[in-house]
């Protein structure tokens, strides 16, 4: 079941990451692949949370959207930045983990309003919208509707149970 929280965190929470993870000084990482190694999508990201270990000074500013959302034990946080496409497409659908998904939880934290979204294999389709946290079963599997409208896209995607 997809669950859509709009005005997820106060103004004040929201505007705190935003100016952090828009920032000139804030480290993105290429990747030649957005969902496969080699898919032809490069990407830019920005590991938050693997391995239990915290990898980034940002982990301190997203602590409200963990505690919202009582993750007891993470898995993994990511920052994803896409740049504006020319023409809209859907990436391929995937799950964020592979396995152990009994009771797994993904969420994504939108911090942008664009023209693209998050898709779904029942083919429902969640808008970009900043400040807003979807959230749904780790097995079900989603994808990307790319942006057109902004210079860019960014989301942070949480696993957890």
């Amino acid at each position: 079941m997809i669950k859509v929280f709009d005005n997820f965190l106060s103004k004040e929470e929201f505007n705190l990451i935003k100016s952090e993870i828009t920032s000139s000084e804030f480290a993105w990482y290429y990747q030649e692949g957005k969902v496969f190694p080699n898919d032809n999508l490069p990407s830019l990201t920005h590991s938050i949370f693997s391995e239990n270990i915290i990898r980034s000074k940002l982990y301190n500013l997203i602590l409200p959207i963990i505690n919202k959302n009582d993750m007891k034990a993470l898995v993994r946080i990511k920052a994803n930045f896409d740049l504006k496409n020319n023409k809209s497409f859907k990436t391929n659908l995937h799950t964020d983990i592979q396995n152990n998904f009994e009771n797994c939880k993904t969420g994504i934290f939108y911090i942008n309003d664009n023209n693209g979204g998050t898709y779904f294999e029942n083919k429902k389709l969640i808008k970009s919208v900043a400040n807003r946290f979807v959230l749904f079963p780790a097995n079900m599997k989603h994808g990307t509707q790319t942006h057109t409208n902004t210079n860019y896209r960014i989301v942070i995607n949480f696993n957890w149970y």
